[in-house]
């Protein structure tokens, strides 16, 4: 089979099951891909360089694990994701300029790390460059902040971990605006029985850290225009929630008890 980096999962297992094991050696991220609910949630959603994202590691990586059990790698694909990025900077990073904020305690710990980069961001000085430290690339935060006039670049200086740094471009807007709010128009119980028939739920409450984003962002991509998708979450999605409202989505939420809070999303 030949392979890109558009390549789905699922698309790799159904030719050859030996990709589970081949794709969870890569590092920790993966091995839940041998779990095969999280596989049937994920695999058929997930492109190869979805998942190099993910795992924090280039599509090369990937290639080269494919590779040595039978894949043959499209030529003008074979280029690792890490390459391609650093070719593309956006501007200088100087060290001496830099602000790092090292977000790992905080999504270890199980807590959403959105406030506290929002205060560093509204903190930044203009010619300082925010350095975020995670072990996954924020891509709906790196949106969001696009759209409000930061600039960002990404780098993996290892496995398994992820580099993004954000500096302020010519108009950036008041940081208030970033945060986005639920539609107010309906309750939440009203406007799941208006979908009745029309609504797909998943529960990410068992992910890890991006696999929630990733899932509800995958469904999002099928599901129909007049359908809704209700989420069981454990927690307020904050990198997530602007992005989909750039994308058109609306929402309703509703906090169930301490661990969990439901939310329907729809485009009106």
């Amino acid at each position: 089979m030949i392979i890109t980096e558009k390549t789905k999962i699922s698309d790799l297992i159904k030719a050859n099951p030996a990709t589970i094991d081949a794709i969870a050696e890569i590092n920790k991220h993966f091995k839940k891909l041998k779990n095969p609910i999280l596989r049937r949630t994920l695999a058929k959603r997930v492109t190869i360089r979805d998942a190099a994202k993910i795992g924090g590691v280039s599509v090369g990586v990937f290639f080269d694990k494919l590779a040595n059990i039978g894949f043959e790698i499209e030529q003008e694909s074979g280029a690792p994701a890490i390459e391609k990025e650093n070719k593309n900077m956006e501007f200088k990073i100087e060290d001496d300029k830099l602000v790092a904020l090292d977000v790992r305690p905080n999504i270890e710990a199980g807590n959403d790390p959105f406030q506290v980069i929002m205060a560093a961001i509204k903190e930044l000085p203009e010619s300082s460059i925010l350095k975020i430290i995670n072990s996954f690339e924020p891509i709906p935060l790196i949106n969001v902040l696009k759209g409000k006039g930061y600039l960002s670049q990404v780098e993996r200086p290892e496995e398994g971990v992820v580099y993004t740094y954000f500096k302020k471009g010519e108009k950036v807007e008041k940081m208030e605006e970033v945060e986005a709010n639920p539609s107010d128009t309906h309750d939440f119980e009203s406007m799941v029985k208006s979908y009745e028939g029309r609504l797909k739920t998943i529960d990410v409450r068992h992910l890890e850290m991006p696999e929630p984003m990733v899932t509800i962002l995958s469904e999002l991509e099928v599901l129909p225009t007049d359908h809704a998708l209700f989420v069981h979450h454990k927690k307020m999605p904050k990198f997530l929630l602007p992005e989909l409202q750039t994308r058109g989505y609306q929402y309703v939420e509703k906090r169930m008890n301490d661990h969990t809070i439901d939310f329907l999303f729809y485009k009106a």
